[in-house]
């Protein structure tokens, strides 16, 4: 409902902005005028990004619309936990990726990856920040599994986290959010570094659930695609320069 309702109201704004009723709208419309341009060049140079969030969309509008055992069934069979990496690890890595328990998550990745993964996008093109996800989200995967797998020999975990719901792009996500590293400047890149490696460490040891172990891991991998990032964008993020006037596809 709530990805519906969503929707409807994006679009029933661009409509309201692109007619002429209720005139005291009029100065509201003059600024969005000039903002619209903005926005559509925006999306349209960071197509992964968007074609990514879209596809997460119809996933969700169709979770939302699947009764409640429905749902979870399909979050199970689609989860990259112990038991399905066991059966089917080619179906349910991939998969796993493209689906979010709810349309409230939905809608903060789409701020989440607006503010990060389209500004890296413009920066080091579309094909290397879908590497960069894509090698954040298996690589974490397996290696949490790796280490879920120990943990389970040693009894040092529930048994129940073989069949647990582990879906969403966090472990992708985090990997972006490592190499954004690279595309700071250097005054702010060590801080940056130090505040998100401190949020990520204090997870582990406050919550010390197996996600928070892979969310570290998928930075780890992050830092480790430096190589993917064209010597010309580093530091480039904060230099005051449209991105998508800087970035040759």
């Amino acid at each position: 409902m709530i990805t519906f309702v969503s929707i409807v109201v994006a679009f029933g704004f661009v409509r309201l902005m692109g007619s002429t009723w209720l005139p005291a709208l009029d100065p509201l419309r003059a600024r969005w005028r000039l903002l619209q341009p903005r926005i559509v060049d925006w999306i349209r140079h960071a197509p992964a990004t968007y074609a990514y969030l879209f596809i997460l969309l119809v996933t969700t509008w169709m979770l939302e619309t699947s009764s409640t055992s429905v749902a979870r069934q399909l979050l199970l069979d689609r989860s990259t936990n112990l038991h399905e990496l066991a059966h089917d690890p080619v179906r349910v890595l991939p998969a796993s990726a493209f689906l979010v328990t709810s349309a409230p998550e939905w809608l903060a990745w789409v701020v989440l990856f607006t503010v990060l993964a389209a500004p890296i996008e413009h920066r080091i093109g579309s094909g290397h920040t879908v590497a960069v996800f894509a090698l954040g989200h298996v690589g974490a995967t397996l290696l949490t599994a790796t280490g879920l797998r120990l943990a389970l020999r040693f009894d040092l975990v529930e048994s129940s986290v073989v069949r647990a719901v582990d879906v969403g792009p966090s472990y992708g996500f985090i990997a972006l959010a490592g190499l954004m590293t690279y595309l700071l400047a250097r005054r702010v890149r060590r801080i940056y570094l130090a505040v998100l490696l401190l949020i990520l460490v204090t997870a582990v040891a406050v919550v010390t659930s197996f996600t928070d172990f892979g969310h570290l891991a998928a930075v780890l991998i992050g830092l480790a695609c430096r190589p993917l990032v064209p010597p010309r964008t580093r530091g480039s993020v904060l230099d005051g320069t449209p991105v998508w006037q800087t970035t040759s596809r």
